[in-house]
């Protein structure tokens, strides 16, 4: 069955099953780089390397996590030498966290690795399919980002 006769189920059902596939191929040299991290790890990492340094807290609710959760995490990609924490001058409750230098380094190390691995697996597409690709990613982002709508009550939770 090729993808342009599958219905929009079998579409979704097919994409499921090729999304752990992607996400290994993708990130392949990451163990390499930075050493196995867990999912969250790396959003953290990711977040610190775009947007600088920030508070726990800050850092907290951006992976949607509670300040203890974000702590034992931080304190682990501490031990592996790639953030510091440091607290506030200004005010010692405060704690901000960063990439190091270690860090930054791994992250850029793991971007050209990327980067490279990408450019291999679509160097075999036209102009025209990476276009398409790309604006279906843009576009599913885009979707992925709304609301998602509160889940019915079912009759034993109603009053």
């Amino acid at each position: 069955m090729t993808a342009a006769t599958l219905n929009l189920d079998q579409f979704t059902a097919r994409l499921i099953a090729l999304m752990p596939r992607l996400s290994r191929g993708i990130s392949q040299h990451d163990i390499a780089t930075l050493g196995a991290l867990t999912l969250p790890q790396m959003w953290a990492l990711e977040h610190l390397f775009g947007g600088g340094p920030c508070t726990m807290r800050a850092l907290a609710a951006e992976l949607r996590l509670h300040g203890s959760t974000a702590t034992g995490l931080v304190d682990q990609l501490m031990r592996r030498g790639l953030v510091v924490r440091r607290r506030s001058r200004e005010d010692r409750r405060v704690v901000r966290v960063a990439l190091t230098a270690q860090g930054r380094r791994s992250l850029e190390q793991m971007h050209r690795k990327r980067h490279a691995s990408l450019m291999q697996g679509f160097g075999k597409h036209s102009r025209t399919e990476r276009d398409n690709f790309l604006k279906s990613v843009e576009k599913l982002v885009l979707g992925l980002a709304e609301p998602v709508p509160a889940a019915p009550l079912s009759p034993k939770d109603t009053p």
